[in-house]
Order: C-alpha cells, then sequence, then structure tokens
C-alpha cells in the first residue's frame, strides 16, 4: 500500500492530493527515499509555512521535549542568551559537563559541532547543544577575554534544571531569577522565596523577578508564578483559537496551576511576597510565557516593569503523542493579558525603558521628548505606547557609582538592575512615609 492510500483514506480531496504527490516523489526522485523521513519532511513544510513554534518531531526528539518540560534533559549545562555571532554563556551550571570542560560565563560559542550559530533562534540553539547523554558536542568558542576562537569538546549528561535562582541584594531587597518555565518552576520559586524570608526573618523590603532571557515554557508554571504574586482568582490570560479546547480562562487559582493530584505549593508562600513592592526585569528575549507573567503583573498594576520591549511571542502550543511515539506541536490559540492586550507581534512594552548598556541609551534616547521608536519582534511594526525612560545620564551615573565602589560583583553593575531598586526603594520610601 502506497503512501497516498495510507493517507488519503476517507479523507477530504485536498488530502488525496497531497498524499498523491508524495507517492510521486517516492517514485520518481533521483535516490530512495524512506517513508518516515518524507512523511516527517512533508508535515513538517507545513507546519513550517504555518508559524515557527508548530513541529512534527519523531519518537527521540518529542521524548527530548518532554524531558526538558519536566526539568531533565541531556545536554551540557550552560545557560545562553543570542548575540550577533553566536551565543553568550550567561551560566555554567556547578559540576555541570561545560563547565568541567573549561566553560564560563561570558564566552561566546561560534558553532556547534559543523552548524554556524549567527543568525539563529534560542530555541534552535538549544535543540543543536542538547543530546542524548554520553555523546560529545564540538563546540567552537571565544573564552571571555581573547581575541581568537578554540574547539572544545564537551560530553553531554543528564542536566536536571533549576530554572529559580534567588539571592538578597543590599538593603532588604530579594533578586529571583527565573531562566524559564517549567514543571517545578512554582514549587521552586516558593522554596526560594521562603528561604530567602526565613534567612531575613520576614525583613525584605521589595522583590526583583529577573526574566530576561528567558524563552518560556509552560503556560502552567507561568499562572503558577503569577499567582505566587497576585491576589486569589485575578485573571492572568485568556487564550483564544479555534475549538473549544483552545479557548481557555486562566486566574490565579490552583485548577489553573497544579498538575493533577498535586497539592498546592502556595500555601507555603509567605503572605507578605503579595504586598512587597515589586519590579520585572525584561528584555528583548523574554517571550511566551515570560510575557504572560510580566503583562498580567504590570496590568494589575503589582509590578514595575524595566528593561526593553520583549519578544512577541504570544501564542500557545499544545503537544499531542502519537501511537509510534512521534508528536505534534501545535500552535492552538493566541493568547491576551487580562486587560486585553495581544501580545503576539507586540511584545510587552516596559513602563520604564532602560538598555542595560547606558550606551545603548544614550544612542537610543528620544530626543527633546520625542517618542522612543523601538522595532517590534515578529512584525517589525514600531511601538506606540511611549513609556517612561529614565535620562541616560541618570543611567550612567548609577552604574559608575557602582563601579567606584570596588567591590560591587559584575552583576551589581547592571544598570536595568539598579534602576529597579530605584523605584522600589522610592516605593518603600513613600509607603513609610
Amino acid at each position: 500500500m502506497g503512501i497516498g492510500c495510507a493517507l488519503a483514506g476517507e479523507h477530504s480531496e485536498a488530502v488525496e492530493r497531497i498524499a498523491d504527490l508524495l507517492d510521486q516523489i517516492r517514485a520518481r526522485y533521483v535516490e530512495h527515499i524512506d517513508d518516515e523521513k518524507l512523511i516527517e519532511n512533508a508535515v513538517n513544510g507545513v507546519l513550517k509555512g504555518l508559524d515557527p513554534y508548530s513541529k512534527y518531531m519523531d519518537a527521540e526528539n518529542f521524548e527530548k521535549l518532554q524531558s526538558h518540560n519536566r526539568g531533565e534533559y541531556g545536554g551540557v549545562g550552560i545557560e545562553v542568551r543570542t548575540e550577533a555571532g553566536g551565543a553568550r554563556i550567561l551560566t555554567a551550571f556547578e559540576g555541570a559537563p561545560a563547565q568541567r570542560a573549561g566553560l564560563k560565563q561570558g564566552d561566546l560559542i561560534l558553532k556547534i559541532d559543523q552548524t554556524a550559530l549567527q543568525g539563529m533562534e534560542l530555541e534552535q540553539i538549544t535543540q543543536l547543544m542538547r543530546g542524548r547523554p554520553d555523546t560529545d558536542v564540538r563546540l567552537m568558542l571565544v573564552p571571555e577575554g581573547a581575541a581568537d576562537p578554540v574547539e572544545v569538546v564537551v560530553q553531554r549528561a543528564v542536566i536536571k534544571w533549576q530554572s529559580v535562582r534567588a539571592h538578597m541584594l543590599d538593603n532588604g531587597y530579594a533578586y529571583v531569577r527565573i531562566t524559564n518555565f517549567q514543571e517545578h518552576t512554582g514549587e521552586m520559586l516558593v522554596a526560594a522565596l521562603g528561604g530567602l524570608w526565613k534567612t531575613q526573618d520576614g525583613k525584605v523590603s521589595g522583590i526583583v523577578l529577573d526574566l530576561r532571557d528567558n524563552p518560556g515554557g509552560l503556560i502552567t508554571a507561568a499562572v503558577g508564578v503569577s499567582s505566587a504574586f497576585l491576589p486569589a482568582n485575578a485573571p492572568i490570560a485568556y487564550a483564544d483559537g479555534s475549538g473549544s479546547a483552545s479557548k481557555m480562562r486562566l486566574y490565579a487559582r490552583k485548577e489553573d496551576y497544579l498538575r493533577a493530584g498535586e497539592s498546592d505549593y502556595l500555601i507555603n508562600l509567605p503572605a507578605a511576597v503579595r504586598e512587597v513592592p515589586m519590579a520585572v526585569l525584561v528584555n528583548k528575549n523574554s517571550a511566551s510565557s515570560s510575557e504572560i507573567v510580566a503583562g498580567a503583573l504590570q496590568d494589575h498594576k503589582r509590578a514595575v516593569v524595566v528593561g526593553t520591549l520583549t519578544y512577541g511571542k504570544g501564542s500557545i502550543q499544545r503537544m499531542f503523542p502519537q501511537s509510534d511515539g512521534s508528536g505534534l506541536k501545535i500552535t492552538t490559540s493566541h493568547y491576551f493579558l487580562p486587560g486585553g492586550r495581544k501580545v503576539h507581534g507586540k511584545g510587552i512594552q516596559p513602563d520604564l525603558v532602560v538598555e542595560k548598556d547606558p550606551m545603548s541609551a544614550v544612542a537610543t534616547a528620544p530626543v527633546d521628548g520625542g517618542k522612543p521608536a523601538q522595532p517590534v519582534a515578529v512584525t517589525g511594526d514600531v511601538a506606540s505606547a511611549d513609556p517612561k525612560r529614565p535620562a541616560p545620564a541618570m543611567c550612567s551615573e548609577l552604574v559608575r557609582a557602582s563601579a567606584a565602589e570596588g567591590d560591587k560583583p559584575t552583576g551589581e553593575l547592571d544598570c536595568q538592575l539598579q534602576e529597579a531598586l530605584r523605584v522600589l526603594r522610592a516605593r518603600t520610601e513613600i509607603g513609610q512615609s
């Protein structure tokens, strides 16, 4: 039985035509084509023409995706962001293969095996890095501070991703970074905040939630994180698509963030977490679930959003396992924020636009009070909102003042973080006056 008969069945005339074309390709192509490969390429060709996020995966790659959502995967143990020319290492996980091989924060990866990374999306780079444990991956990189590239071979291992990291900053402010949204991100957040509150005897003045370079992940995890900072039953997002299963209303309630049979981890959250002043850091690589969290907190005026325009991925993908272990990841709906804003193609516009590099802030600052024009991811439109932008001189002075103290770690020279702390201190002073 040919592919045509297998695919067509009693389907529409259009499907029968596609099946017939596949049979012709298989019969006439110069070399033999494996049926499974032909079907995979055909389906992915259709999906690629629809959007960048829908995809058909064979059994191995589908299991990789599911493992990633569980927080476990075969990889080298680094966190990266895209840059011109490659991928910059933000973190090399303690004890992971990359760190053992000498990779460190600041190194710029140019190639993975034989694939140059210039112009690639973060998700594509991530997929190249991952693979079966005990397999090798060859990286060409420029170590931080060096001029010439070197080649390093790293053996992959099972990586258990810690998606939440937190510590206290000066003057009683909590810093929480979420790198992506996975099954246990909500529990990790509660544990991290509970630990900080305990070490500070409850004396926490405010929270900085860092979602920069966070590409997203599970929407249930995003709802759980949002619920940690919002009142019970507050609307977080709603989704609209074709079919009743694609229409959702998501609220700060356990039904919308817990997995079946799971106890409510937010019960253990210190009550003051929902009350202290809060700022959220975002940038152009903050996408999807990151935008849900930042947008919901912004719409409810729970937090001041600081940074640059986010990516603008406001679509939801659902995974559909197939009988042979393969799977379909299909865009089923677009989501909207509590205030009705559509994120897809537009992004989240910060309340305070602050470039991480103060020189970039000087270069892009509006002249004579004019509106800042920022390119918007996906569509290339120009932002029409008029967010507040701190004077570039203020931003530069913050960085210079921190650098002059000498003993400050590099992270505290971050202009966006410094501006977020300035806002939180101002809010704290108002609350105490």
